[in-house]
């Protein structure tokens, strides 16, 4: 954080400007210092601290650089389909990072979100589930692409940014560009453009956001692309609601509530004498569309005393989650192929898309190992290394 005194920004906008101005500039400055977080007055300013041209981040607000801001690219989903990945342009990226760095990992998620922080973690979140008799999982469907731009803006408002600045922000932050088949999460927004302090309400979900004269009107809110490095975080702010409502009716039940990213666990030794697991389904269910999610019915299992229970790939009927013999002989196999077949081949047996998307999904599957069983990612890590890569690696 740059070193200098809100006396002097004081005596300056005084001097320039006038000392009512001064005095909300002040102001402005001294709120978000005592609340540990960077001072940015305009998207010029933010242009300056990051080292990145104001046209390129207006042209960004504007939603004129879509295409030249993101590139996408699939990846095969291991339970079926693909899902699309948005590579940023560098000078996007900058802006992101700076704002996942400098402010949104000093926000705290809500105690119940495990995913996207140094205090988190998928063993953690899988410990809290261990000895339970009753397990409801849930898969949030398509998370980032539910998070829209008006979240993002009530994210840097509720800090204390201003409702411009924060707007500005929203649309770094967010993309309209998806695959035809995700277009239909891009909202509709308003047919008129309002003026430059009036405030619209689009319903209920988007009341208090604002659209500002300066810029273009846009047809469609954008959402969270994944694979930008502001994203992860500000999907665990965004789901706060989430994990407020699903916690509190966890907890008056006796229960327990995780959520790790878009999926969500929830355990009990007992059930209520007076409810079935049907009731608490659709109660669940009814919690996660009110906070403007969806599951994916697909993917949702309930599971009862002497059923296997699995909380992020790892089981949880003993004191400490334990990865399942499967996910061993799985990364065996893979490493075993790949090994002998090369990636490529692997890949395409595997249905990837790409050597390079089988590479980095083996990689994290290793990586997976680590936090359960040193010994075993040792090895898998030293098989994984030994790989004939078409590429670089750091």
């Amino acid at each position: 954080m740059d070193a200098w005194s809100v006396h002097h920004l004081y005596e300056n906008a005084k001097n320039q400007r006038d000392m009512q101005t001064a005095a909300s500039l002040r102001d402005y400055a001294a709120q978000l210092r005592s609340s540990g977080l960077p001072v940015i007055f305009t998207l010029g300013h933010l242009a300056k601290i990051v080292g990145v041209e104001t046209e390129i981040l207006h042209e960004t607000v504007n939603r004129q650089r879509e295409s030249a801001n993101y590139r996408m690219y699939a990846v095969a989903k291991r339970s079926g389909g693909r899902r699309f990945i948005h590579a940023v342009t560098p000078e996007l990226f900058r802006v992101q990072q700076y704002l996942h760095k400098e402010i949104l990992c000093g926000v705290k998620p809500h105690p119940a979100a495990f995913a996207f922080h140094s205090s988190g973690g998928i063993r953690q979140c899988a410990s809290q589930h261990c000895g339970a008799r009753w397990l409801f999982q849930y898969d949030l469907k398509d998370f980032f692409y539910e998070i829209s731009e008006v979240d993002v803006y009530r994210i840097f408002n509720g800090l204390g940014y201003r409702k411009l600045l924060s707007f500005e922000i929203a649309r770094l932050c967010t993309t309209t560009r998806l695959p035809i088949s995700f277009k239909r999460y891009l909202r509709a927004s308003y047919s008129e453009k309002p003026n430059f302090d009036n405030v619209e309400l689009l319903d209920d979900a988007f009341s208090g956001y604002l659209k500002f004269k300066p810029y273009l009107h846009s047809q469609r809110t954008g959402v969270l692309p994944q694979g930008a490095p502001s994203s992860p975080m500000l999907s665990n702010l965004a789901a706060r609601h989430l994990d407020e409502s699903l916690h509190e009716y966890a907890f008056q039940l006796g229960f327990v509530y995780t959520r790790y990213a878009d999926d969500i666990s929830i355990s009990a030794y007992d059930l209520p004498s007076k409810m079935s697991r049907g009731d608490i389904h659709r109660a669940i269910v009814h919690r996660i569309r009110k906070a403007r999610f969806l599951e994916n019915e697909k993917k949702t299992r309930i599971a009862g005393p002497g059923s296997k229970k699995l909380v992020l790939g790892l089981l949880v009927d003993g004191d400490s989650p334990r990865l399942s013999k499967e996910t061993y002989m799985r990364i065996d196999r893979l490493l075993y192929a790949a090994n002998k077949y090369g990636l490529v081949n692997t890949a395409k047996h595997e249905n990837f898309y790409s050597a390079y998307g089988f590479y980095n999904h083996l990689s994290g599957l290793v990586a997976f190992v680590k936090d359960v069983d040193i010994k075993r990612w040792a090895e898998f890590k030293l098989r994984l290394s030994e790989l004939d890569v078409p590429w670089e690696t750091t």
